[in-house]
């Protein structure tokens, strides 16, 4: 299905802002830089984004969109649940460029005061990837349901298994950038599909 024209200078106005800001940092990146990169007036601008932090907050939803569609695409590959799980995992932990590469430009060309004023944001950023992510491995659950590979788990256990899961994954992520553990997340991120597998009746 084709995009409307509205849906697609939507789509290039978070494109465009998304590289200023990789590019500049958010301080300086206005609304100006925005509508003339895209060839539009502010005017136009102000009509899809109130103001700037609503214009960076829709950058970064749909940076969350565009992850769990990467995500998404990598867990099609696979045959099974089990590999499935592991590529989710490998995928998290070993992360895709764009998104770190962003996130790391975004960090450094703050301040101590501006980084306190978008923690509010990056806080509804983080809950709203786990959600994502929640829904994706939920759905990839119950089509192994559906096709008779396990048998439903009650709610309760997985709402608990999938967080365990998301919550290992950001530790393992986080601490294989350590020196002496480097070399560690691989076999850390098969461990832990075992772990979901066996909680899963597998």
């Amino acid at each position: 299905m084709s995009l409307s024209q509205e849906e697609l200078l939507r789509s290039q106005i978070l494109q465009t802002a998304q590289q200023l800001y990789q590019r500049h940092g958010i301080r300086k990146v206005t609304m100006d830089d925005v509508a003339k990169a895209i060839g539009k007036t502010r005017s136009a601008l102000y009509y899809y984004y109130k103001n700037r932090d609503e214009l960076f907050e829709a950058v970064m939803f749909s940076l969350i969109e565009d992850v769990k569609n990467e995500t998404e695409a990598v867990m099609s590959r696979e045959k099974g649940l089990q590999a499935k799980i592991y590529a989710f995992c490998f995928a998290k932990v070993k992360g895709f460029k764009k998104t770190k590469s962003f996130i790391a430009a975004i960090e450094s060309g703050l301040d101590k005061e501006e980084l306190s004023k978008y923690a509010d944001m990056m806080w509804k950023v983080h809950q709203g990837m786990m959600q994502a992510e929640t829904d994706l491995l939920k759905q990839v659950i119950g089509q192994s349901v559906a096709m008779k590979e396990i048998r439903k788990p009650d709610a309760a256990s997985l709402d608990t298994l999938i967080f365990v899961l998301l919550s290992s994954i950001r530790g393992i992520r986080r601490e294989s950038a350590i020196e002496g553990y480097t070399n560690l997340w691989q076999s850390g991120v098969s461990m832990l599909t075992r772990f979901a597998m066996r909680e899963l009746g597998l």
